[in-house]
Order: C-alpha cells, then structure tokens, then sequence
C-alpha cells in the first residue's frame, strides 16, 4: 500500500504537478522577457537581439524549475524510491519528445498542419503550446516542457546525485535518459531538415512601431531642408500599403503641426491594401498611397458610385525573387507566366538545374497579387495558390494563402522597393526580365517590362489639405523625400534640385 501510494504521487507529479508550475514559470518569465525586450527595442536593438527574447525565457524558466525541484525534494524525497521516482518523473519527458517527433514527422515538417494533433500529444502544456502557436516559436512548445521537465528531475535528485548509475532503479533512469538524448538527437535533425525545407518566409507585414516618433532610433526619413508645407488643422486621414507606410508616416510627422492631443491613431492608418481601398471608397480615409486596383476595387467603387482620382507620384518595379543560390538570374516573360500557370514545372526547362519549380502567391486583392494579374499574367489563368494554417491572435487556425518560402526551387514576387529596402533578405536575389535587370535607372527610363505606379488615391472633390498634400508630394521636397525612402520619383529633375 505504502508503494502505491509514492507511485501515485510521483505520477501526479510528473503529469500534472510539473506541467502547473511550468506553466506558471514560463508566464512570469515571458512576461519579464516581455518588458526586457520592450525596453530593447525603443533602445533600437530590437534586430540585433532577434533569438533573445526566446533564449532567455528559455534560461530563466530552466534555473527557476531547477529550483522548484530542490524545494520539493526537502519533503517528497523517500530515500529508498527515490530513483524509482526519478525514473517517473522522466517519463513525460520522453513521451513529448516521442509526441513531438511523430506529430512533426506526419505533417511533413510544416508547423502549420501540425496544431492540433501537437496539442493531443502535449496535453499536459497545452497552455504552453497554445501561446506558443500564437507566437509562432513553435519549438517552445517542445523546448519548455523537455527542458523545464529536466530541470525540475535535477533538481529533485541533485543531493543524491553520487548514487547514479547504483541500483536496478539506476540503470533503468540511465536507459531513459539514453532514449532521451536519441530522441533529442533525432529532434534536432528534423530541426535542420525543416529549416532546409522552410528557411525564411517572407511577409508583407510590417511593424509600424518603428515609424513612430517618440521610438527610439526610429525609421522616419527626414526631410531636406525646411517643411514646404505645415498643416495646423484638419489633417486628412491617410491610409495604404504596407510597402507605403515608411513614406506617407515621414510625410505626416513632418507636415503636421498639430495639437499635442491629437489621435494621430485615428489620422495615420496602415490597414494594408485591400482595407485601404474599402477605406477610400467608403470616406473613411481621405487619401490612400497603393498601387494600381484590382477589377475587384474598381467594381466595389462604381457600385457605390464613388468616383476616384488617381495621381501617380513614384515609379516602382514589379520584381519577382528565387533564392540566391538558384544558377537562374534572368527569365522571359513567357517564361514566367508558364511557370505561374502551371506549364513548367521543373527548373531544367529554363535552363537550370534538374528540381522542381515551388512558385509562390500573394493573397487576393493585394498589390502584388493585382500587379501580377495586370501586368504579366494578362488573363492566363494562374495555378491555384497554396494554402497553409495560420494562428490569428485568438489562437484560432485560419486558413490563408501560403506566401514566399525561400526554399532552394522558390519563386515569389514583390515589389522591388518592398523587397530590397522595406523587407531586405540575404538569402534571395532578384531576377532581370528579358535580361534587364530591375535598377533604378532601368525603372526611371521604363526599359524594365513591369514598371508600376504608386498613387496617390482620393475621392473626387477632395478636401482642401488633403489636394495640399497631394501637390506637396509632386514638388522638389516631396519628390525627394520620394528619392530618399528608397523608391524611383515621378520627376527626377525634380528630385534632383537642391542637391
């Protein structure tokens, strides 16, 4: 009886006991790491300390877990069960890394389709998990059990630690442990194999913390010389692409001579292209910085019989990227829209190495994805895009198109200033089209085939400082301003002056 009742106990222990306070540890120390990484960020080291935040709650939740461990020890350590004991408390140790593998290995490496069926396998940290998937550090959801599980099995045995390998009980905790390292070993591979198949994923998302003014070591480009312009009241409501917010944001900071109350929250919007479009054609915003339409966005406007104006005020270029190792540095047009449309399927057939083409999509009604309907596809049907699970903030899975991976036979497209300034990767490169390559000067002189406006959007008979700011933005200062966030201007001469 006396031995079923120290069994019991450590089972409640090892899958109930320890889960709770690893679940309590690792949100006091994510809520720490939190704040630390708050105050790097407005310090502006928020790039160079990217693996940080993870590393340290990872760290933290280990040393407080080994802790843990050693306090419990002081009344729940029966000398004579105690590697039996042991034993039991590594137990969920190697059933999560086992979990872990099996659940990754059936989703073919892809964290998004694994979600739930990860959640079965870990059950005892689904709250883990579940804020994990949120956050998309995916590997927290194996690395804080296994690790806080260790570290609290250390700590309970460190006074006995010279009586490792004695005893039946000895070898049997030994044989578990080296189970665990193989399956840790086993897990670490799958990490360099899923890297090898997903290693960079690129979004067109952007976070507009750094545009603000009050941020440390913010990305606002300045203006050359005095503002041209000041507005003292009525402000118009400016919304846009993601791609356009380092530039209309520059142009609001330093334009504007508000009152220190102001909401420039309800003034300054980045609802990303398709939100902004709904925007302008409902009133909510005055002006909206985008490329081209969709048919969809133009129909949406003569429904409501909203009539638009469009003024071009930056040149940019229609850019499509393959990883940099691909041999593949120039396609024809018509070789990209087979590719796109399913003809070609293989890299050989245009000149490269024997694998297989992975062509990547943008979501509907987006500008890369309204730019590659116009402008090159020209009404061949595209292959249907790929889907892949995302967790939105409530944790909920969704189902959304999958966007540029870089994997060794990847092709996406993007906008060159999007791609070059906005979102810069190491491990990409860009192609030339009909072997000219998409640089500046190609794009002033329109000899790049997919050269593409940006505009400036309003409705018809605009307020009286929003057409202010949109001429603003055509002169020499709103020109270069142009020039000097990274995109080609309208009028280069007029860029040009003063310098």
């Amino acid at each position: 009886m006396k031995n079923i009742k120290w069994i019991f106990l450590s089972l409640v222990m090892a899958f109930i006991g320890v889960p709770i306070l690893a679940h309590c540890v690792a949100l006091f120390c994510g809520l720490c790491v939190a704040i630390i990484a708050y105050i790097l960020e407005g310090l502006g080291l928020g790039k160079e300390t990217q693996g940080l935040p993870s590393a340290l709650i990872l760290l933290a939740v280990c040393n407080l877990m080994f802790f843990g461990g050693r306090i419990w020890s002081k009344d729940n350590a029966p000398e004579d069960n105690l590697t039996w004991r042991h034993v039991i408390l590594l137990l969920p140790v190697l059933l999560a890394l086992l979990g872990w593998i099996y659940a990754l290995q059936q989703a073919g490496l892809d964290f998004y389709t694994m979600g739930s069926g990860t959640l079965a396998v870990l059950s005892p940290w689904a709250g883990i998990h579940i804020v994990n998937l949120v956050c998309q550090w995916y590997w927290g959801s194996l690395l804080i059990p296994v690790c806080s599980q260790l570290s609290f099995t250390l700590g309970y045995g460190w006074s006995f630690r010279r009586s490792f390998f004695t005893s039946r009980a000895g070898i049997c905790r030994s044989i578990i442990l080296f189970l665990i390292v193989i399956a840790s070993t086993y897990a670490a591979y799958q990490a360099w194999q899923q890297k090898l198949k997903y290693p960079n994923v690129i979004y067109e998302d952007r976070d507009t913390r750094n545009y603000r003014p009050d941020k440390w070591h913010n990305e606002l480009i300045p203006l050359q010389g005095r503002p041209e312009l000041q507005i003292t009241h009525n402000w118009p409501r400016m919304d846009g692409a993601t791609a356009g917010y380092p530039l209309y944001a520059s142009a609001f900071y330093a334009l504007n001579v508000l009152p220190k109350r102001f909401d420039e929250d309800k003034y300054l919007l980045n609802s990303r292209t398709p939100a902004a479009w709904e925007n302008i054609i409902k009133g909510h915003v005055d002006i909206i910085f985008v490329a081209q339409p969709s048919a969809g966005q133009k129909s949406d406007a003569q429904k409501m019989g909203v009539k638009l104006t469009y003024t071009p005020f930056a040149r940019e270029a229609f850019v499509f990227i393959v990883n940099k190792n691909n041999p593949i540095n120039s396609l024809t047009t018509e070789q990209v829209r087979d590719i796109f449309s399913g003809k070609m399927t293989n890299w050989r057939q245009v000149g490269g190495p024997d694998a297989a083409i992975e062509p990547w999509q943008r979501p509907e009604d987006s500008g890369s994805q309204t730019a590659m309907l116009a402008k090159v596809m020209k009404g061949t049907p595209m292959l249907k895009p790929r889907e892949m699970k995302v967790a939105d903030q409530m944790g909920e899975l969704l189902d959304v198109v999958a966007q540029y991976q870089d994997t060794p036979g990847a092709i996406g497209y993007t906008f060159r200033y999007y791609a070059t300034r906005m979102h810069a990767r190491e491990g990409v490169k860009l192609l030339a089209i009909n072997g000219i390559a998409p640089t500046a000067e190609n794009i002033r002189n329109e000899v790049y085939p997919w050269v593409a406006g940006v505009y400036m959007v309003t409705q018809e008979n605009p307020t009286t400082e929003t057409q202010k700011v949109v001429e603003w933005f055509l002169s020499p200062q709103g020109q270069r301003l142009v020039q000097d966030v990274g995109y080609v201007p309208m009028y280069e001469t007029l860029a040009n002056s003063g310098q």
